[in-house]
């Protein structure tokens, strides 16, 4: 079979990654050996998925949160969040290409001595290179969350599925860390989830995912092995269609 024929066999991803990923347990340093393990499963996967990753850079600074705390105008907030992805970015793929997995990371925030900016022609090409796709800087605009641009870099790609890897097991019906009786929903309708106001997402997100109906799994991505579980298992966190 030729490298062409493979390629298209094989399943895209639009992976959507916490930032906590590389928090310490102390959450005072940043720690690798979250990533690690998931880069682990990232190279296992790639005879059979392409992945296009976004970062959060929440490890960092919450625009939304810490820049308020601090008393950041919200826009420079965000703009500050926007750069913790970068850095965050970099991080990975440094670590993704040191297990020989080809990489480009690509930036809404213009970065030229550290990455080549996001366009059409710039996501084509790494596609065609088989490389996996680090989308930093967030949309480039403040006030988008990182599920946004998620949603907005899955089209891009032209990926099947959102992985939204969390530090939950999926959606709940209601916040389980206020409300003990909240059920884990396996599966809901994106028109559900947004009338429902569950908070999983932000509602722009839901809404272009779906327009364009784009399956979005959400899972928690501390489980042990779970982009495997996510790419075998059905019932693995809760889906979103």
């Amino acid at each position: 079979m030729c490298i062409e024929s493979i390629m298209e066999h094989k399943k895209r991803i639009l992976l959507k990654l916490t930032g906590n990923i590389l928090r310490s347990a102390s959450e005072q340093e940043l720690n690798s050996g979250k990533i690690t393990h998931i880069i682990k499963q990232i190279k296992k996967l790639k005879e059979t998925h392409d992945f296009g990753i976004v970062i959060g850079g929440g490890n960092i600074l919450r625009g939304d949160q810490q820049g308020k705390a601090i008393g950041l105008h919200p826009a420079v907030g965000h703009q500050v969040g926007m750069l913790a992805t970068v850095i965050n970015g970099l991080i990975i793929k440094d670590l993704l290409e040191q297990q020989s997995i080809p990489t480009t990371l690509l930036s809404a925030i213009v970065c030229p001595q550290i990455c080549s900016p996001i366009s059409q022609e710039n996501i084509d090409h790494a596609i065609a290179h088989n490389k996996i796709i680090i989308f930093a800087g967030g949309t480039g605009a403040p006030f988008f969350t990182t599920d946004t641009n998620a949603v907005v870099r899955a089209l891009q790609i032209g990926a099947q599925e959102i992985w939204k890897a969390t530090d939950i097991d999926g959606i709940y019906s209601a916040d389980p860390a206020t409300h003990p009786d909240a059920q884990l929903l396996k599966k809901i309708k994106y028109s559900d989830a947004i009338s429902q106001k569950l908070g999983i997402l932000d509602t722009t997100a839901l809404t272009l995912a779906e327009k364009y109906k784009i399956t979005m799994r959400v899972f928690n991505v501390f489980n042990k092995d779970s982009l495997i579980k996510a790419s075998k298992e059905e019932t693995f966190g809760s889906l979103i269609r």
